[in-house]
């Protein structure tokens, strides 16, 4: 069967001259639906936090080829039963926040989200003009052209930091006051029929349940199925997440406007409202509150307060960090490294949390002698002679050994930039104390960032089989896949075949458990291509 024109993938020059290219380029994403579908399916599957061995390249071709016209049925009791068909519960992942407190991050299985991926990319050019109601544009972190093919960060760079800034200063003119406003457990709270509610409205979602008269409902029914047909809850990791819970916020955000206020930016969940008296920051956090209502969401009350002004424009700690003098274009000494991380470790310390150490390596990472830590400009590494490099890169991990949510940049932003002979054997070292630490712990995503890099830098553990096997019963997914392939690779064969037993176990399982380690069973380690997408999905029982 030929797929339908919109499901294939084209390439940008097959779209110049295009009347797709006139609607797409007057948005503020600037992504066509080709885009959208390429950046959620090839890199929007697994989230940052998880170790980066794993990606979905070329998950989109597999989509398109395979999958393409599934949602093309015209009838809607025949298509919604070939959406249940694919509905998935999905692989939890727990990462390490700056508090130490896990985060609870979902893998959707490949099935479920390549609906959900197509369901959005059919419909993105009502997606797109719905997203882009609110004048001025209020979000500062949405989908749009990151680079190789990436379509999200969280985060905002260049030009996009520059305009915040210019906005904010103007905002700031007779302002006496802003207001920080926080969305409660945002994504966890999200109700899927909200969707249609805020894409078309709350009348006419309910007039309605047709998967095909409005794309609301088939974006509420694909969503579902990320989360086993669940009516409750975004899961927070894939970058579909992202796009549904912009449709939502973003009508907020318009319902605020027509309220009267326009000097408020929105961070994803995060809002910040400039307001010239007292009493307009509490109609602001009053119209905000009902407005989050009507989607059934809420004010985080703990995290929401109103701020004199004027005010320092960063936190207090980025303000310290900011003022410590680190020399630019000549070589670090380690005592101005170690000065330098001694003052984040006492900001950390003074907040309770680690992002100020965070903060500084990312700093330590760069030169900034021409280029902001965030403009996603190249950049160099700073010069360290070779004492500040064995110095520097122990304390790191000295550091994450203490603060664990460290422990995933670290390879990014210290071990990369300032590699030496002797590290590998250090990293070694980390990597067994991290395995021993997660263990006692109960910190999986820790062990397996430990795994990660020992296949990366190929070296051994220093561990007994009986030692890795006791990570086997933690039955977290991503370690049990990395441990299988350490395993493998070091012919551990009392490690590889615990962790074969575990997956035969899983394959008579129910289908909840069987979706929850899909990974685990499928057996998908390395780079993923279309035609490894098609066994994974075929080898996966229903």
């Amino acid at each position: 069967m030929a797929l339908p024109k919109k499901f294939k993938l084209k390439e940008p020059d097959d779209l110049i001259g295009g009347m797709e290219i006139e609607w797409f380029h007057s948005t503020k994403e600037k992504l066509c639906h080709d885009d959208v579908l390429k950046g959620l399916l090839d890199h929007g599957l697994f989230a940052e936090k998880i170790p980066p061995c794993f990606n979905s390249v070329g998950l989109a071709e597999f989509a398109s080829e395979r999958l393409g016209s599934l949602l093309d049925e015209a009838d809607d009791s025949k298509l919604k039963a070939e959406l249940d068909k694919r509905a998935h519960d999905y692989l939890r992942y727990e990462a390490l926040r700056d508090s130490n407190i896990p985060r609870h991050i979902g893998v959707p299985h490949p099935e479920s989200y390549v609906v959900q991926a197509l369901a959005i990319a059919k419909h993105w050019h009502a997606i797109a003009k719905h997203c882009n109601q609110p004048n001025p544009v209020s979000s500062r972190i949405y989908v749009r052209h990151i680079g190789g093919g990436r379509i999200f960060e969280m985060n905002y760079k260049g030009s996009e930091r520059f305009h915040l800034e210019e906005d904010e200063q103007k905002w700031l003119s007779g302002a006496q006051f802003v207001v920080e406003a926080d969305v409660a457990t945002c994504f966890p709270s999200i109700y899927t029929h909200s969707i249609p509610w805020a894409l078309h409205d709350k009348p006419t979602a309910k007039k309605s349940s047709s998967l095909n008269g409005l794309a609301g409902n088939l974006l509420d029914k694909c969503t579902q199925n990320t989360r086993d047909r669940q009516t409750n809850g975004l899961l927070i990791g894939p970058h579909a997440s992202n796009i549904i819970s912009e449709i939502i916020l973003t009508k907020v955000d318009a319902d605020l406007q027509k309220k009267g206020h326009s000097k408020f930016k929105r961070h994803v969940d995060d809002y910040r409202c400039f307001v010239a008296s007292f009493e307009d920051a509490e109609r602001f956090i009053k119209d905000l509150g009902l407005a989050l209502r009507a989607y059934e969401m809420s004010l985080n009350d703990k995290k929401t307060k109103i701020v004199p002004l004027p005010c320092p424009s960063e936190a207090n700690w980025v303000l310290t960090l900011n003022r410590h003098p680190l020399p630019k274009d000549q070589e670090l000494k380690f005592t101005e490294i170690r000065a330098f991380l001694d003052r984040a470790l006492t900001c950390a310390q003074a907040i309770g949390k680690s992002t100020p150490l965070n903060y500084a390596i990312k700093v330590l990472a760069k030169s900034q002698s021409k280029h902001h830590l965030d403009d996603g400009c190249e950049s160099s590494p700073r010069q360290l002679s070779l004492r500040a490099k064995r110095m520097y890169t122990q304390e790191a991990m000295n550091l994450a050994l203490a603060f664990q949510y460290l422990v995933p940049m670290l390879d990014e932003y210290v071990f990369t930039p300032y590699w030496h002979v002797g590290l590998k054997d250090r990293i070694a070292d980390f990597a067994t104390v991290l395995i021993s630490l997660g263990l006692k712990k109960l910190y999986p995503d820790v062990i397996a960032h430990a795994l990660f890099l020992a296949l990366k830098y190929d070296f051994v553990l220093d561990f007994k089989d009986e030692q890795l096997i006791e990570i086997v019963p933690l039955d977290d997914c991503i370690a049990n896949v990395l441990l299988l392939e350490y395993a493998k690779q070091r012919r551990r064969n009392k490690v590889k075949s615990a962790v074969d037993t575990r997956a035969k176990e899983l394959k008579t399982a129910d289908q909840r458990d069987k979706d929850k380690q899909w990974l685990l069973i499928s057996g998908m380690v390395k780079e993923g291509s279309s035609g490894e997408w098609a066994r994974l999905l075929s080898g996966i029982e229903r």
